[in-house]
């Protein structure tokens, strides 16, 4: 096993929660403005949205994920990186809890964020490790399939 570099083992460190890679469109509304950007990671505390023309440090909007039912998330500008755009602190509307802690958990086990963040889990639902276990071992001996 290589080390890691220390780069990267300093950004990990400073990180309160893990960083998942997951691009999607986003509706940012903002001063009665509506306008697109591009989320290219999610975390539990936040977002890094590409956007052009960003808010200032400090602005708050809400942004709207586009899943295949939107998302919405209320941002905070917390850094902005000139010409890629700005790192924002989220807080979820009680109507996103369940969603957005769906969309975590789909990353976490490389499943299919877009669908498992559009509708709320429900308790008697199959866990996502047991789906995950059943694929791996195959349906009744079948070896499993690509979506």
């Amino acid at each position: 096993m290589s080390a890691i570099p220390r780069e990267e083992l300093s950004r990990r460190l400073r990180r309160g929660f893990e960083r998942f890679k997951f691009t999607v469109n986003a509706e940012i509304v903002w001063q009665s403005q509506k306008k697109w950007g591009h989320v290219i990671d999610v975390s539990r505390s936040g977002l890094f949205i590409q956007m052009d023309e960003p808010p200032a440090r400090g602005a708050r909007f809400n942004a709207h994920l586009a899943l295949n039912v939107p998302l919405q998330l209320n941002c905070e500008v917390k850094r902005i990186v000139p010409g890629l755009g700005v790192g924002v602190a989220i807080t979820l509307p009680e109507g996103s809890k369940k969603r957005f802690e769906a969309l975590l958990q789909a990353l976490s086990f490389s499943a299919d964020p877009a669908a498992t963040a559009a509708k709320a889990s429900f308790p008697d639902a199959p866990r996502p490790v047991a789906r995950a276990a059943f694929a791996v071992a195959g349906a009744g001996g079948g070896s499993a399939r690509k979506r």
